[in-house]
């Protein structure tokens, strides 16, 4: 009997310890925190144009495709360069230094939703936090059609 109750106590600290990575970050040292994301281009329109506070509208492709055309008002923080796990890299002193942290940023372009994502990530970690990230997740073909 005390060998099952062994058994059961082993048992029990393993699945506490796969519970517990399992609810951890994707990499060590990314946390890239909780962000509204959004899947239809006009619903993302929509709540930029009637956000009543201070906003940021960030295109996040190459500067090349960023000059080539992109959405009225928007600034380019290109997620190749930008991303990185320094929270204290450049970008994030451009972030800062262009928009204070009750500033809500709204995030779209690159094809690679995981990219724009991990910038959106960084910017709620040295501030922004959630309530100030939104991410347009199909990228700017998709968005542009319904920009006015």
């Amino acid at each position: 009997m005390k060998r099952l109750g062994n058994y059961f106590v082993m048992f029990t600290i393993a699945i506490l310890a796969l519970f517990c990575s399992s609810c951890g970050p994707d990499e060590p040292g990314e946390e890239l925190g909780p962000f509204v994301e959004y899947t239809e281009a006009q619903t993302f329109y929509d709540t930029y144009m009637s956000y009543k506070g201070s906003k940021a509208l960030i295109d996040t492709r190459e500067k090349s495709k960023f000059e080539a055309g992109h959405l009225t008002g928007a600034d380019n923080l290109p997620a190749d360069i930008y991303n990185t796990a320094d929270d204290n890299a450049q970008w994030s002193k451009d972030l800062l230094a262009k928009y204070p942290t009750n500033t809500c940023l709204f995030f779209y372009g690159t094809t690679s939703f995981q990219m724009t994502k991990a910038v959106a990530g960084r910017a709620s970690r040295i501030g922004y936090g959630k309530e100030n990230s939104r991410i347009y997740s199909k990228g700017y073909d998709a968005l542009k059609s319904v920009w006015k």
